[in-house]
């Protein structure tokens, strides 16, 4: 973080609903009715979901997984294979699929070279959840990260702009039951994301990934929230934008690497009910980010994240009387 957070809360706008687009808008309007989906991501191994919940005192609504990006082959066959291992899981699955896989250019899926590979993971996913039920594809995160992805769009936003537009096109081309998150990273780190934003037509959910890391934030937990609401491409800024576009949304990943970090997940789980997300997806792993709490690793986080989100929370629950269509 370059500068000083502020110390005092921030305010929130609400959405304009009144040319809503697309399937959650309705659900954006009434959001105070609703409680976001609790995600998680732990591993690749089922076991894992239920170590989750046992520990949390409640299941989770989903788990998000994520394919793999070393060539094209990897970019299919992950996702068939995890499709395949959670198969008789009694959990949704909330899709992170790479837009190309490293050796794969922007330049040639923008000009729809890559189509038919996409045409061919789309009838993948109907071929194990068939042309009815919702399927989350969350496509091309943190794209504006500099040189952070195959896919980033710094210095090539008009380029990711149109492979994004191709991949969902082909998608639809084989059904319509897919839904579309598009997910930049938190701050300024590289590009202004909206610059790579593809169109209102080809978004469903507009997320926004953020991990507080005592490494370079704050270390202190409210100081560090509230900066990430004010700061430039923060989380005001995201709902902000979401709502000038009309559409919900996400937290397909944010996390913690600290044990004092439990006013910083309270300050978040305020933020998830007051804002109508559709869901929010904690980093349970130590892969990439160490954030996993339900080995005991943080006990003062993790009990401030199961005191806001465990069974006998206010944020646990189906929503009821909520006529809201189900990522």
């Amino acid at each position: 973080m370059a500068s000083h957070p502020a110390d005092k809360e921030i305010g929130h706008s609400q959405p304009d609903c009144s040319a809503a687009n697309n399937v959650y808008a309705n659900c954006h309007c009434r959001q105070a009715a609703i409680t976001p989906k609790l995600v998680v991501h732990n591993s690749n191994d089922p076991k894992d979901v239920l170590q989750f919940n046992a520990w949390l005192h409640r299941s989770a609504d989903a788990i998000q997984l994520f394919g793999g990006r070393a060539d094209w082959s990897d970019w299919k066959n992950s996702l068939d294979w995890m499709a395949t291992l959670f198969n008789s899981a009694p959990i949704d699955i909330m899709w992170s699929v790479p837009l190309i896989p490293l050796g794969a250019s922007l330049e040639a899926a923008a000009q729809g070279d890559y189509n038919q590979r996409y045409s061919e993971l789309a009838q993948q996913f109907i071929g194990h959840y068939g042309s009815t039920k919702k399927i989350n594809i969350r496509l091309g995160w943190e794209f504006n990260g500099k040189g952070w992805t195959p896919w980033s769009a710094v210095g090539k936003a008009a380029q990711y702009k149109a492979a994004y537009r191709e991949f969902v096109k082909a998608f639809r081309d084989v059904a319509s039951n897919f839904v579309f998150e598009w997910t930049p990273n938190i701050g300024d780190v590289g590009m202004n994301p909206e610059l790579a934003y593809p169109g209102d037509d080809v978004v469903d959910i507009v997320g926004l990934d953020f991990y507080y890391n005592t490494a370079w934030d704050p270390h202190d937990p409210i100081q560090a929230w509230n900066y990430f609401v004010s700061e430039k491409y923060g989380l005001q800024w995201h709902q902000d934008f979401a709502a000038a576009h009309h559409k919900v949304t996400a937290y397909a990943e944010w996390g913690v690497n600290s044990d004092a970090a439990g006013p910083f997940i309270l300050q978040a789980a305020k933020w998830f009910s007051s804002h109508g997300i559709v869901y929010h997806s904690y980093w349970n792993s130590n892969a990439d980010f160490a954030g996993r709490l339900s080995d005991n690793q943080y006990p003062n986080a993790g009990a401030a994240y199961r005191s806001a989100f465990g069974a006998s929370s206010s944020a646990s629950g189906a929503a009821s009387g909520v006529d809201c269509p189900k990522p």
